[in-house]
């Protein structure tokens, strides 16, 4: 295995590569940096911006619920740039502009006057040190920790986006629990914790605990999905992953599934369909197609001969200038996968102590062992029960002999 550099990991690192290898070499060993930023991203780090704003303030002042979305209005136009994409064709940026307010008017509402708790920490940074094979680094940032009157450490995270998971979920989610080591790390003499979702498009909270065992699994874990990362890194192997998430992706441009795309997405209406890429494929699918509806041709016409020679007591049947010839031939019926008779005749086979030979059930190794009398009477009995006989016609045409000289 080759060298590779230390690493320092975090909850997204992670999950980017489990999303998909390739854009986690292309973002985070690459380092190459795209311009593009999906609307939603930007939406939730404005919304995250207000909110540290809003929390920031409340050792001097508790902000009106004006000067919280002015502050969110400034932090849009301020940042916003002509590489933010909406995927969504329906949808403008005005769209989440306004989304974003909303967002913001009802955790107002909802929180004032923000009182509940004692604020000890805003985008927090904490780490977290795991050993494994070698000594691994975790890295993150808390969008906000709290102390609840009762003594109980709050994790806070904000989330914007249009999904609300279940319970279970929350319970097995590893971003907060990884934050809740890094805040015991932190601040040992802490106790109770209590992890917290603001999932802001619902104006709902999630919440959910950790178990010193729960904690110890994940370290488990996390370690595993490391050690998973710096093997592909030692052996260069980061394949890409196709999924709904390639919609939002910004490497197009270097992926081998999705640069042809991209390429042909930029060029003028009247280039596309001449682009060798396009010029090849559409042949190749025609031709498909044509085959497609000739397999369907021969199919019929196969049946239509066989019902022909059976009706007139043929096996060969002549044409102009060829023949077809049929030959008619009994084969075993193995069940197919899934099937309970399958099972059962598995479970035969390994009780006969015939699994290593006929592991695959061959058709043909079967019909040999039953032909050579390779299997004892009672096996072949029940075998007779699990297994069925059909027939099977082949058709093998031949040029007809001319009339002899």
């Amino acid at each position: 295995m080759k060298e590779v550099r230390d690493m320092k990991y975090s909850h997204s690192k992670l999950s980017t590569y489990e999303d998909c290898p390739l854009k986690f070499k292309l973002a985070y060993i690459d380092g190459i940096k795209v311009e593009e930023e999906g609307i939603e991203a930007f939406l939730g780090s404005r919304f995250h911006e207000a909110m540290e704003k809003l929390y920031s303030e409340l050792r001097f002042r508790t902000m009106t619920l004006d000067e919280v979305k002015a502050f969110y209005e400034s932090q849009w136009k301020k940042n916003f740039h002509d590489k933010v994409v909406v995927v969504r064709p329906e949808r403008t940026p005005d769209d989440y502009f306004r989304l974003g307010l909303k967002f913001i008017e009802d955790y107002y509402r909802h929180y004032f006057p923000f009182n509940q708790n004692r604020v000890l920490g805003l985008e927090q940074f904490i780490e977290i040190e795991l050993e494994g094979k070698r000594r691994y680094i975790l890295q993150g940032y808390v969008d906000r920790i709290d102390l609840t009157p009762d003594g109980v450490i709050e994790i806070h995270d904000y989330k914007t986006g249009s999904g609300l998971p279940e319970q279970a979920q929350a319970d097995a989610d590893r971003q907060l629990a990884l934050y809740q080591l890094g805040v015991k790390k932190k601040w040992p003499w802490a106790e109770k914790f209590r992890l917290v979702w603001h999932y802001v498009a619902f104006d709902l909270e999630i919440s959910s605990t950790r178990t010193p065992e729960n904690l110890e699994e994940l370290k488990k874990q996390i370690v595993a999905a490391i050690e998973r990362i710096e093997e592909a890194r030692a052996a260069g192997d980061f394949p890409p992953h196709e999924s709904l998430l390639c919609n939002w992706c910004s490497f197009w441009d270097y992926c081998p599934l999705k640069k042809h795309q991209a390429k042909l997405e930029e060029l003028p209406a009247n280039e596309y369909l001449t682009e060798e890429g396009v010029v090849l494929v559409n042949k190749y699918i025609e031709f498909l197609n044509q085959k497609k509806r000739a397999e369907e041709e021969l199919e019929k016409l196969r049946e239509a001969i066989i019902a022909y020679a059976e009706r007139n007591g043929l096996i060969r049947v002549v044409g102009s200038d060829f023949h077809v010839t049929l030959s008619r031939q009994d084969r075993l019926k193995i069940p197919n996968a899934g099937d309970e008779k399958r099972v059962l005749l598995e479970n035969l086979i390994r009780e006969a102590g015939l699994w290593d030979r006929l592991s695959l059930l061959d058709r043909f190794a079967l019909e040999k062992a039953i032909k050579l009398g390779q299997l004892d009477s009672r096996l072949l009995e029940r075998l007779k029960e699990l297994v069925t006989k059909e027939t099977q016609i082949a058709l093998y045409p031949g040029k007809n002999e001319g009339p002899s000289d």
